[in-house]
């Protein structure tokens, strides 16, 4: 019998775990059930802000609470998979942020741990959009021929120092399992996979990273061990490539591309919620044509109320979320091997582990 309502419990109520309970208001099927945060005072104040009855003092005891269906994890990668095992074991369905896991062995532990429970990765946020459908159709209409490049570039451009410096988590391989990489390119990886509809598989992986300049130490955390720059190539089975420019602190302006070549057009696209034109570029009688496929503007408060509502939509009609463990866990494996290839220096394989129930991405 389909759930009529999903009644979900927050652990972390910082900024995301905010954004979280301001979409539920949107979801007619979604109750906000608790709160816990490791700053109770911090929890109480997102009770009252958004009228959830109970606060609770760990996640454990929240995790108890028979009354809730669902967690959102919203607080720092390397607190996560502990947390999520435990509300798998207590029989509740997950919604996780991303980067999923610190890396891809925790995932197969999220993947044995799973049974019949619903689990999430918030990777898939920039895919809850309307232009990412207009994108992922083009693409499975064939217009593109044969796929040859996906190029995702993505550099942010410096800012002035802050007057209060970002969280540490932002650039730390101990708490967010790495750097902007696993921040941000992890929506990059996500969305370049998912709008081929998970097909492409990884074969090698080429990268280079590089660490925050000098210049720009006191625009991050005391601590920050972690990347602000990363290129690689990654290469799949059948000859496509995607060449990854993922970084911040970059000195001139801001530059964001993203295009899919193939053998028959080409496609110009956003993955950021913004106001933009969806570009088909094809060749057409002995000359070039150029399609205007889609042209909106879309926000993030939006986004976020479609990942939201795809995770208990999962949940009420038994099916699977955007962005489920098995795909997150090949966008792990392909940022583990990233950071791989940077160590050594060198070109590394993508190996696909076993893992029970096998990966079918």
């Amino acid at each position: 019998m389909a759930k009529e309502k999903v009644r979900i419990g927050y652990v972390g109520c910082g900024v995301m775990g905010r954004v979280y309970m301001k979409a539920a208001q949107a979801i007619p099927p979604a109750v906000s059930e608790a709160v816990t945060d490791l700053n109770l005072d911090l929890a109480r104040a997102a009770a009252d802000e958004f009228r959830i009855a109970k606060v609770y003092a760990t996640a454990e005891e929240l995790f108890r609470d028979p009354a809730i269906d669902a967690v959102v994890l919203a607080l720092p990668t390397a607190f996560r998979t502990p947390l999520a095992l435990q509300a798998l074991q207590a029989g509740k369905h997950v919604l996780t942020e991303k980067p999923v896991a610190m890396h891809a062995d925790e995932v197969k532990q999220l993947i044995q741990a799973r049974g019949s429970l619903k689990v999430g990765c918030c990777s898939a946020r920039l895919r809850c959009q309307d232009s990412a459908e207009a994108v992922a159709s083009v693409v499975a209409s064939g217009q593109l021929g044969e796929i040859r490049v996906l190029h995702s570039r993505w550099q942010t451009a410096v800012k002035p120092k802050p007057d209060v410096p970002p969280p540490l988590w932002r650039l730390s391989k101990s708490v967010n399992g790495g750097g902007n990489l696993a921040n941000l390119g992890s929506y990059a990886l996500d969305y370049m996979l998912g709008i081929v509809n998970w097909r492409l598989r990884p074969e090698h992986v080429f990268a280079r990273t590089w660490s925050v300049p000098d210049l720009f130490q006191e625009h991050v955390a005391p601590g920050t061990d972690a990347e602000s720059l990363t290129t690689a190539m990654i290469t799949f089975e059948g000859g496509p490539v995607l060449m990854l420019e993922q970084g911040e602190f970059a000195v001139g302006r801001q530059e964001t591309v993203w295009r899919i070549t193939g053998t028959h057009g080409s496609l110009s696209f956003r993955i950021l919620p913004s106001k933009q034109t969806i570009v088909l570029d094809t060749y057409r009688d002995g000359a070039q044509s150029e399609e205007v496929v889609w042209e909106g503007e879309e926000n993030f408060a939006t986004m976020q109320q479609r990942l939201l509502a795809d995770f208990v939509q999962a949940i009420v009609l038994d099916q699977e979320p955007k962005t489920n463990l098995e795909q997150a866990y090949v966008v792990r494996r392909v940022m583990d091997a990233i950071y791989e290839s940077a160590t050594l220096g060198h070109s590394v394989p993508y190996e696909m582990n076993s893992i029970v129930g096998g990966i079918t991405p």
